[in-house]
């Protein structure tokens, strides 16, 4: 660790560990209740011209990837400023639009996607310390806007998606009230799910708790919504993501603490933050993802990795929680028993394991919660995280899914700041 420069390193070092202390009790304490679906213009300040996306702030549209660019031309089609691709690229190009970080309205971006005022998003509620989260909808895998496409049939699914579906999803949760995700995500690491790549099991609780109040008036509405609902395996996503966004809120902003609160790419920088410094990105360029790649496509087809919903790892969950996910094992390295080490290796850089989220397949401990960027430093342990993989072209969609490491440097440069 640093010298301090005059610091007294211990006394300082004495100060984190309190606060640290502090903030997994915090996070241990939030909760995460789903109370509505809203355009995001009536939820938070978004300007029309503004596209909220991934990671950390990009300079401007130059710095765009591919997905992140079919995703904005889409949306530019989609909210009638644009006929075609090359006309929503010269529109995005020309300095019409804004590209935010999502972070900073506590929106949780998927990969390439971005947020517009007319974007549904998910309302996640933190009732014990009042902190808020928001997700967009997730479109499932393959062809999606999240990742670049922009074909006719992914903007027709989009559109019923935030119209139809969101409609009667709103309708489901009105007369339900609210939904404990954490309590799915708890239930779900016990079959088969980590909690970010894998939801399958989560999925199927999410439709099965909002199924009996979902509105039959009309038949062939109520079978498309629920045939989409129940098809879409990775429909829970975004509501782990905005539940992270809205737990891991209550650890921001406390001086001295080393516990990582986010980590996301925006397809040039990775990036983290961490309890004591704030809305600060300490970022490194975008790090490779090892993983599996559909037929066709290769190591060379992928675009640099983007997105959000890294925030599930902050939480404990993700990567770190890999044991608890025997299926997703051939993207981490190829056997079971190589995922069990690889969440056991991440103990040794958190400063707790979570209460709640239990791993049976390691004797019910908790996952590894709490990454300090000091440890980090210290055992020279990167932390890992799981990750679509989009092609590196606008307009192709997800080609694999696989995991990184974050870059080092992060976590030097996050632990160096402490030490001022």
């Amino acid at each position: 660790m640093p010298d301090g420069s005059g610091v007294d390193v211990a006394a300082l070092d004495q100060d984190i560990d309190r606060a640290n202390a502090g903030a997994i009790d915090r996070i241990c304490h939030a909760g995460a209740w789903l109370v509505d679906l809203q355009p995001a213009r009536d939820l938070i300040d978004i300007g029309n011209d503004e596209f909220l996306h991934a990671g950390p702030p990009l300079a401007g549209w130059q710095e765009a990837c591919g997905p992140l660019k079919g995703a904005v031309i889409a949306n530019l089609i989609e909210r009638g400023r644009a006929a075609t691709f090359e006309q929503g690229e010269e529109i995005a190009a020309s300095g019409a639009i804004r590209l935010v970080s999502a972070s900073t309205k506590n929106v949780a971006a998927t990969a390439g996607g971005v947020i517009a005022a007319e974007t549904q998003l998910f309302v996640m509620k933190d009732k014990v310390f009042g902190n808020v989260g928001f997700a967009a909808i997730n479109e499932g895998r393959g062809h999606a806007l999240r990742y670049g496409s922009y074909d006719i049939e992914t903007r027709q699914k989009y559109r019923w998606m935030e119209s139809e579906f969101a409609t009667s999803f709103r309708e489901s949760l009105k007369r339900l009230g609210e939904i404990d995700i954490l309590a799915i995500l708890r239930q779900a690491l016990n079959m088969g799910d980590e909690g970010h790549s894998r939801q399958k099991a989560a999925s199927a609780m999410i439709a099965n708790t909002v199924a009996p109040y979902m509105p039959t008036r009309n038949a062939d509405i109520f079978e498309r919504v629920m045939r989409f609902l129940c098809a879409n395996e990775i429909f829970f996503l975004p509501l782990t993501m905005a539940a992270g966004k809205a737990v891991m809120a209550s650890a921001r902003n406390i001086p001295n603490c080393s516990i990582v609160t986010a980590m996301a790419g925006n397809g040039v920088d990775w990036g983290i933050q961490i309890g004591g410094r704030d809305d600060e990105w300490f970022t490194a360029p975008v790090p490779p993802l090892k993983g599996l790649y559909f037929e066709g496509f290769t190591e060379a087809d992928a675009s640099p990795v983007m997105g959000d919903s890294e925030v599930a790892e902050s939480m404990g969950l993700g990567a770190l929680a890999i044991a608890a996910a025997p299926a997703l094992a051939r993207y981490m390295g190829g056997t079971v028993s190589e995922a069990y080490k690889l969440t056991e290796r991440m103990y040794a850089i958190c400063v707790s394991e979570h209460p709640t989220f239990k791993i049976g397949t390691l004797e019910f401990r908790g996952t590894p919660l709490g990454i300090d960027v000091r440890r980090v430093v210290k055992t020279g342990i990167s932390p890992i995280f799981n990750s679509g993989i989009a092609h590196r072209e606008p307009g192709i969609g997800q080609i694999g899914a696989g995991y990184g490491v974050v870059p080092f440097e992060c976590c030097r440069a996050a632990a160096a700041s402490l030490y001022r």
